[in-house]
This record gives structure tokens, C-alpha cells and sequence, in this order.
């Protein structure tokens, strides 16, 4: 009778997958519903208490009179706040070293491939970030972590490093991830220790003339093609013809620009260059400048990369005497206010009327949330916090209809909050990426503790092994549900008579989400995902094959002496 039990069961998952088994790869189910949550449609647009659904990786409804509907698995978020992904411009993560990066950068060649030590060439303005990014799971669990569901991949250094990619943030399917490309045309100010331009005026130099250039190729090509009779013959530079994009306006140019003076040096290469459509990235210091940005009429993506307080422009000029002997309280007031003066960059721009985008560049995932935070806490608005990640990076990256806010017909990019997402003590718990969900684990703790990493409150950890029951539609049927921890991640198995399956996955808090592959002899091979919530020595949860098949559950942790029974 246990066995009969066993195979229905499992023969239901399998009429659950037999759509799915004709297809090249098994995607874990991508159907949800989101009940009882605090939603932030978009900046300034709340919905106190509503439900989002989710099918095949787009929001199929949203509101607050919204019905839950069958299928997938429903998710009550009571005390939760749902908020649209947020969306950092310009990521580097993933992306090779450039050869020139930076103003001290080590060398490059024009053009050409990767030099003798991996780096990639300063001047290669055709190469799209999306053909060389390779991140590792590392990288993508903490983009994710930040809440960072889709990315600009953009290059750090060099002159001409390559073009901007769009990227969704999630694991499955690496051919589809790539969502826009190319977006824009980077220009940064490195330099070419092999040979020009090996100065940062070098390359201010150089970028305007390749720019000129560009131009002149673009009118004899032009020319030659309207009379080929008279007009010269046009000549070919590939480094000139990439460049066209950006020349014509077509493709933005996405201008590198830090301090004040580079703010000024690049806006007027921007003119003479003749470049109508642009944008600077960077701008640390753009809140000296919030007058002039706003003239540009142009948007800007600001880095949390703030400069030390001592690096601020004019701050080496200033005129004051350290004293002979005990604290330097002049001094240390000065590098506070200029320190207050960075964080606040976001603000005083926006409140001059500069769209801006915030950006991670050239800091950490893990730094980018925190510092958000402390730039809503100098005073920035949430709402334009928000708006800063989500509808103007969107805008800028030209998926503006794809993502950015919660609403019907958009990628299913959803952050879940207990409390407010700019809120010091609060974390992220879990983020949707095109409806793939992912729980994002707590941190690990500074000291020792009785639960490790992943472990909820009080040590209830998911890690052992389980014995339990399912519901099948002959009755119940038996498992055994077997845990580990591998750094940040829990692997298993769950075994019943039908044999085990390997599962990975992670825990938050007291929720846990595993996914596997189940393969039953005989039967079509199908993705499960269990979805769970420990509670002491007890588990409750539901398991699903291919979205279809929703199966309620409930097991107890086995102690030294139980029993080895219902699973192998």
C-alpha cells in the first residue's frame, strides 16, 4: 500500500512535467502568488494591503482587490512590503580588468584581444560588455542580495573599453539573460602605457580627435555613396566606425566624470566633439556643480563611491593651521562636513532637477544598499531613492517598458521587505527576477553562535534530517528530507521508494527553498522546488513539480534514535 501510495504521487508530478518534457532544459516554476503585502507600485503610488500575481516570469495582475488565483504557489507576505527590483546603471561585476584602468593603469594594445595577463584592451570601443562578462554565482547571489535585479554592465577604466550590456540578475538559462545590447558606448580617461596616449590629457586629446575623426569618415562615406563618381574613396578605420553610434546621437555616450573638473573638462569634450547625446557617470562631486548639471538637460548616473573627505576637490587649498599638540578638532570638523557633503550628492542634485540614477560603481554589491541608505538618511526622499533605482535607470537603459514599476505586463522583478527597504535594521528576504524566486540568507553573525549561518531565530536551523509525510492522491506517502550546510548554501536530498533527489538551495530566517531535478524510472525528468518554514524540531511546506503540482507537507526532525523508516 506505501509503495502504491508512493508511485500515484509521483505519477502525478510526472503529468505534471509532461509539457515540459519535450523542452531542451527544465526551468524551476516561475508561478506565484504574492497575498496580504504592502505594495510600492511605483514612487509615491502605494497599495496598503494587495496581491501581486505572477506567471511565466511577467505580472499578470496586481491590486489590492486583486483574487488569488490557482496555480503556483501562494505566498502570504502579512507584514511584508512588496517593491519594484531595483536596477543598477552601471555594474562592473563579472567584467574583465581592463588593460588601462585608471590614471596609473598598466598597458594595452589597439584593439585586439585579451594581453598576456588576461586583461582586456583600453581601446576596444565595439565590444559589448554582454561577449566577455562572466560572472560567478558569487557574483550574481550578491547583486541579488542588494537588491539588484537587473544590471548595466559597464567597464571600469581604459579609453575606449567597449559598449553598455543589460542583464537580468538570475541563474537559469545564461542565453537569455541578456536583456538589451548595445546600450551605449563607453568613453573613460585611462591610459596606454605602450604608447599614446599614456597621460590623462593624452586622452582627453585622443578621445576628441578619434570623435573628429569619426565625423570626417561618416561625411566622405556619405559623400562616396551619394556620387561615387566624383567623391573621394572613403577609408576604413574599425575604432572610427564603432564610434559612429555615439557621433550621430544615435547610441548615447556614456562619459566618465568624477570630480568637479572632470565634470567641467568632459562636459565641454562632450561639445566639441559635437555629442548631443550623452551622459556622465560618476559625478561624485556634482553637488558643487548642481546648476551646471541641470543645465545639461541631461540625466546623470551618480556612484556611491564617495571620495575621501581629504580627496574633495579643493580641500588640499584650504587655508588653516593644524595644532602643535592634542586633537585636530578643526580639522576633523571639516572632513565631517565634507563627508556629510559627498553623502548628500544625491539630494542636492535631484532637488536642482537632474535625473539621476544611483549606481554601485566602484564599490562592493554589500556597500551599495547601505549607502543608499545613508543618503536617504542625509535627506534624500525615499521616493526619489526609489526612483533613482528603478524608473530612471530604466529610462536610461531603455527598458523603461519592461521594468521599473509593478504592473501588469512587466518582468516579474519584485523585492519582498519586512518593514521599509531604506530602513537600517531591515533586509531584503527574498527577490523575484523574471518570477524566478530567489531567499536571500542573513548575513553571517559577527561572533559564534548556536544556529551558524542561515539558522533562524534561536538556532532553528533546517540543517539534518527530517522524517515526514505527503499528501498524494492515494493517501499520504512517506520521505526522509536530508540537510547540510555548504557555506552559504543547504544541500540534500529528499529520498522516498521511488529514489532520492539532490537539492540545493538556501535559508532565510525560518524559510527555507530547495530545487532539484526528479528523475522516477520510467518517467519524464521534472524540476521540484520545496518551499518550507522550520519551526523547531518541525517542517511545514509545500513541494512543486514543474509549477503545476502544488503538494502540502509536514516532517519532524529524526533524533539519534529514531527509526529509519519511509525513506532509503
Amino acid at each position: 500500500m506505501k509503495r502504491a501510495a508512493c508511485v500515484a504521487g509521483l505519477a502525478l508530478l510526472a503529468g505534471a512535467a509532461v509539457g515540459a518534457a519535450a523542452q531542451t532544459e527544465i526551468r524551476p516554476p516561475r508561478n506565484y502568488t504574492l497575498t496580504n503585502a504592502r505594495i510600492v507600485v511605483a514612487p509615491g503610488r502605494t497599495i496598503e494591503q494587495g496581491v501581486v500575481v505572477v506567471r511565466d516570469g511577467r505580472i499578470t495582475a496586481v491590486g489590492a482587490a486583486v483574487q488569488a488565483t490557482d496555480g503556483g504557489l501562494t505566498i502570504d507576505l502579512s507584514g511584508h512590503t512588496v517593491y519594484p527590483g531595483f536596477i543598477d546603471a552601471a555594474v562592473s561585476r563579472g567584467l574583465p580588468a581592463i588593460a588601462g584602468a585608471g590614471r596609473g593603469g598598466g598597458g594595452g594594445g589597439r584593439g585586439g584581444g585579451a594581453d598576456e595577463g588576461g586583461e582586456q584592451p583600453e581601446l576596444s570601443p565595439a565590444r559589448a560588455a554582454a561577449d566577455v562578462w562572466a560572472p560567478t554565482q558569487a557574483d550574481l547571489n550578491d547583486l541579488r542580495a542588494a537588491g539588484i535585479t537587473i544590471a548595466g554592465l559597464a567597464f571600469e577604466g581604459g579609453i575606449f573599453p567597449g559598449r553598455v550590456s543589460v542583464i537580468a540578475v538570475r541563474d537559469s538559462d545564461p542565453g537569455r539573460r541578456v536583456l538589451r545590447s548595445p546600450v551605449a558606448q563607453q568613453i573613460e580617461f585611462g591610459r596606454n602605457t605602450r604608447g599614446y596616449p599614456g597621460t590623462y590629457i593624452g586622452a582627453l586629446a585622443y578621445i576628441e580627435q578619434s570623435f573628429l575623426d569619426a565625423q570626417y569618415d561618416a561625411r566622405v562615406q556619405a559623400a562616396f555613396e551619394k556620387n561615387p563618381a566624383t567623391a573621394p574613396t572613403p577609408s576604413y578605420d574599425s575604432e572610427h566606425r564603432a564610434l559612429q553610434p555615439a557621433v550621430s546621437g544615435q547610441m548615447p555616450a556614456w562619459i566618465a566624470a568624477s570630480n568637479v573638473r572632470e565634470i567641467q573638462r568632459h562636459t565641454e569634450l562632450a561639445r566639441l566633439a559635437s555629442l548631443t547625446n550623452f551622459v556622465l557617470v560618476g559625478v561624485q562631486e556634482g553637488y558643487r556643480v548642481p546648476d551646471q548639471l541641470r543645465a545639461l538637460g541631461r540625466p546623470i548616473i551618480a556612484s556611491l563611491d564617495y571620495p575621501a573627505p581629504r580627496q574633495v576637490s579643493g580641500r588640499p587649498f584650504e587655508l588653516r593651521v593644524a595644532p602643535v599638540s592634542g586633537e585636530d578638532s578643526v580639522g576633523a570638523e571639516a572632513d565631517s562636513a565634507a563627508a556629510r557633503e559627498t553623502r548628500g550628492n544625491a539630494q542636492r542634485l535631484i532637488a536642482a532637477g537632474v535625473p539621476v540614477a544611483l549606481s554601485s560603481r566602484g564599490i562592493t554589491p554589500a556597500q551599495f544598499l547601505a549607502r543608499v541608505r545613508t543618503a536617504v538618511e542625509e535627506g534624500l526622499p525615499a521616493d526619489d531613492a526609489l526612483r533613482a533605482l528603478t524608473q530612471v535607470p530604466a529610462r536610461l537603459l531603455g527598458i523603461e517598458a519592461a521594468a521599473g514599476t509593478i504592473e501588469v505586463g512587466k518582468l516579474a522583478n519584485l523585492l519582498v521587505v519586512q518593514g521599509d527597504v531604506f530602513a537600517k535594521d531591515n533586509r531584503i528576504r527574498q527577490v523575484f527576477v523574471e518570477g524566478e524566486r530567489y531567499i536571500i540568507p542573513e548575513p553571517a553573525p559577527a561572533s559564534g553562535g548556536r544556529g551558524g549561518r542561515g539558522a533562524g531565530p534561536g538556532g532553528a536551523t533546517a540543517v539534518g534530517e527530517w522524517a515526514g509525510e505527503m499528501e498524494g492522491p492515494a493517501g499520504m506517502m512517506a520521505f526522509t528530507l536530508t540537510l547540510q550546510q555548504e557555506g552559504t548554501e543547504l544541500t540534500g536530498q529528499l529520498s522516498t521508494e521511488m529514489g532520492p533527489v539532490a537539492l540545493r538551495g538556501e535559508q532565510s530566517g525560518d524559510e527555507i527553498a530547495l530545487r532539484g531535478t526528479a528523475a522516477p524510472p520510467g518517467m519524464a525528468a521534472m524540476e521540484i522546488t520545496i518551499t518550507a518554514r522550520v519551526a523547531g524540531d518541525q517542517i511545514r511546506g509545500t513541494l512543486d513539480a514543474a509549477g503545476m503540482a502544488t503538494i502540502p507537507f509536514n516532517a519532524r526532525r529524526r533524533g539519534p534514535g529514531d527509526a529509519r523508516e519511509g525513506g532509503r
